[in-house]
């Protein structure tokens, strides 16, 4: 399922966000199959005041709710996130996403990707089992966001920017599948010899 939003970030965040990444400098080439864009995984005012925001407990919650999943977290070192850019020609074929993060051992569970910047074309794709277009949207619109849950089946990409440039946020969301055999909450004075029950 995906969900889209239109008008996502408030306070002229937008538009102070896609000034600062004008001026970035050190973007780097993305070349995977046939794919191309560019990336930027630095730092910036604007930027981490956005990150501030998508780590926050209100934004997860949030994300939470929308797809009635419990317990997600954020890898406050941001593997695989980061902005990237897209111009005239570049594209991103269709691929499944990494499902597992070796450095939090979580499983990826939703992506949030916010779009700065006006295109014609670019539109994001999905495909079924048989690489058919099961879902194609809209060219996406200046500060408007796209939320889906990770898949093992169903490829995703971006079709061919036609003219401007588009900023992609991206941020994803982790959970762990584990079950604790024994879960228990804080032990305060417990006597293992005794059984002492605890929080009592």
């Amino acid at each position: 399922m995906i969900k889209y939003y239109e008008n996502f970030l408030k306070e002229n965040l937008d538009i102070l966000l896609q000034s600062e990444l004008r001026s970035v400098k050190d973007w780097k080439s993305f070349d995977r199959n046939d794919s191309h864009m560019k990336e930027y995984y630095g730092d910036g005012k604007f930027i981490n005041r956005l990150r501030q925001y998508l780590h926050s407990k209100a934004c997860i919650e949030w994300i939470e709710k929308e797809f009635d999943i419990e317990g997600l977290v954020v890898d406050v070192y941001g593997t695989g996130e980061g902005v990237s850019l897209m111009e005239s020609e570049d594209h991103l074929d269709p691929h499944i996403d990494f499902n597992w993060n070796e450095r939090i051992k979580l499983y990826r569970a939703v992506n949030l990707t916010i779009y700065i910047g006006d295109v014609v074309g670019g539109e994001f794709t999905v495909w079924d089992e048989d690489m058919k277009i099961i879902t194609f949207s809209q060219s996406p619109k200046h500060n408007s966001a796209i939320l889906f849950q990770h898949s093992e089946s169903n490829a995703h990409g971006v079709k061919p920017i036609t003219e401007g440039e588009r900023y992609a946020v991206r941020q994803f969301y982790y959970k762990s599948e584990a079950v604790c055999e024994n879960a228990h909450q804080s032990l305060y004075w417990y006597n293992p010899q005794k059984q002492m029950p605890t929080n009592t």
